[in-house]
């Protein structure tokens, strides 16, 4: 296994993740994202991106990514792989719970929360979005979401 995949995996690890289709009644009864002032389009990209997860369009998220981001991550069937082995754990998005743009480590992030038919707690998925462009990637439960930035008025 290389450090990159190693890296990815531990990161995985850490919190439960998932890959299947989201049920389009999810966002149907979604709550009103809450949207940093200073963000522009990362709401609809977060969407989208995740989508791509959920329906396993590793390319399309790769063709996306920063030249480090994709590194980062390997390959787009690396990606697979690692996504593949928790579908399992955490089954499939059941209920959005909520949505929103914050500011972290000055990069807007688009935070995304929701129950998953077999995790024991809700899941949030974290995209990191510069510019339209994926700088980064995060998945943990979300009783673990890190720190945001603390100007957010």
């Amino acid at each position: 296994m290389s450090v990159r995949s190693a890296l990815l995996t531990a990161a995985l690890l850490a919190a439960p993740t998932l890959l299947v289709a989201q049920s389009p009644a999810a966002d149907a009864a979604a709550p009103t994202p809450t949207v940093h002032p200073r963000a522009g389009n990362e709401l609809e990209l977060g969407r989208l991106f995740t989508n791509w997860i959920y329906t396993a369009q590793f390319d399309s998220l790769f063709a996306h990514m920063r030249e480090e981001t994709r590194t980062s991550m390997g390959s787009p069937d690396e990606m697979a792989e690692q996504f593949d082995g928790f579908t399992g754990q955490v089954g499939e998005e059941t209920k959005l719970l909520g949505e929103m743009v914050v500011m972290r480590k000055g990069n807007p992030q688009y935070w995304r929360t929701a129950e998953f038919s077999m995790a024991p707690e809700p899941i949030q998925i974290r995209w990191v979005i510069v510019d339209g462009e994926i700088w980064g990637l995060g998945i943990n439960p979300a009783s673990q979401a890190p720190p945001i930035d603390p100007d957010q008025d």
